[in-house]
């Protein structure tokens, strides 16, 4: 006969209940890293999709300018992409895509946003995903207006951040700033033709070139937005001494707009429709869940007239909110910028998931 002692039956006890016990697998994140030339709107453009766990939603990003690739500066999507999966898209005239193709024939707003609705398409198919969160960075963001109006059914949510309102207002104020900076250097013959430049006058290059010499973006040293510029410089090189291919295409594309011995012909095709935008002329009625992310001291766009857009617009969830920082708030500042969007993602519930 076998004794049992209490130990013996304590020893017991603890092997049964550590065989109850069901063995649990945690996946380990499937990360993405990839890049490709795709056929978009009749040409070649390059889009780049990367995240550390391709389970977790799909931002589409819509980079500013116009013309401001970010093929070059994707190392400071780090942060999103612990929490996002994230796709890049050189956009037609600029960085990889005009590397590939030069500057190609349709550079309209209408081009452009066909373009994005095909971009998103094939980012869907790729994650094999139901919709995507479309993010529009300034000039993106006015993009992005254009691209959830026309094909609202590809997505979750449309996040603007250095959301323009009107760009006509962005456009007197660099040209009255370019009149104060030629009066303040005493050339009368410039004052003269800044006080009767118009958006039409963009398409003269040698008129083009005068603006740009004595426009300067107002982005103050120090200031919110200075540090991310000096990374960006940083990123790039030069032209003599690009940093990477991304960069040396960048560099291409985006000569420097006042030096009159160059062609920065993407910008000039493009910046009109920047200057004549109005997030108002295609009403106020949107589709899908709106959010804009501004920054608290954004110098060009003005978070008081996001904020006053927004109160207008009737869409099925929005939000503004306003963190700290300037007009590159999400590049600048991406916990602020992330936790927001985190924060607005869970307004959506279940519809926010993949």
């Amino acid at each position: 006969m076998v004794k049992l002692t209490r130990r013996t039956l304590l020893e017991l006890a603890a092997v049964q209940a550590v065989t109850a016990i069901p063995s649990t697998t945690f996946a380990s994140p499937s990360p993405i890293m990839e890049e490709a030339f795709v056929p978009i709107g009749g040409i070649e453009q390059w889009v780049a999709i990367r995240g550390r766990d391709r389970s977790r939603p799909v931002i589409l990003f819509l980079h500013g300018g116009p013309c401001e690739a970010e093929s070059p500066f994707l190392s400071l999507f780090a942060p999103w992409e612990e929490r996002y999966v994230v796709a890049q898209w050189d956009q037609r005239g600029t960085g990889r895509t005009f590397g590939k193709n030069g500057t190609p024939p349709n550079m309209t707003i209408d081009q452009l946003t066909q373009d994005a609705i095909e971009v998103a398409q094939y980012v869907l198919n790729r994650m094999k995903a139901r919709k995507l969160i479309l993010v529009g960075f300034s000039w993106g963001a006015g993009l992005g207006l254009d691209v959830i109006r026309s094909k609202p059914e590809l997505f979750q949510a449309f996040v603007g951040t250095g959301q323009p309102i009107n760009g006509k207002d962005i456009f007197e104020s660099r040209r009255s700033s370019a009149v104060a900076r030629a009066q303040a250097a005493g050339d009368a013959q410039a004052v003269a033709q800044l006080k009767q430049f118009t958006l039409a006058d963009f398409a003269d290059m040698a008129k083009f070139h005068n603006f740009f010499r004595w426009s300067v973006p107002p982005f103050a040293n120090p200031g919110p937005d200075w540090d991310h510029i000096g990374k960006m410089f940083s990123l790039l090189g030069s032209p003599a001494k690009p940093a990477s291919v991304a960069a040396a295409d960048f560099l291409a594309s985006n000569p420097p707009p006042d030096n009159p011995a160059l062609q920065p012909v993407c910008l000039q095709k493009l910046l009109p429709y920047s200057f004549e935008f109005d997030a108002r002329a295609g009403g106020t009625d949107l589709a899908v869940p709106f959010f804009v992310i501004q920054g608290r001291n954004d110098p060009i766009c003005p978070p008081e007239a996001a904020r006053a857009f927004v109160d207008q617009v009737h869409a099925p969830v929005k939000n503004f909110t306003v963190v700290d920082g300037g007009h590159f708030v999400c590049l600048s500042n991406p916990t602020g910028f992330l936790d927001a969007l985190d924060s607005d993602m869970r307004k959506l519930g279940k519809e926010g998931s993949r």
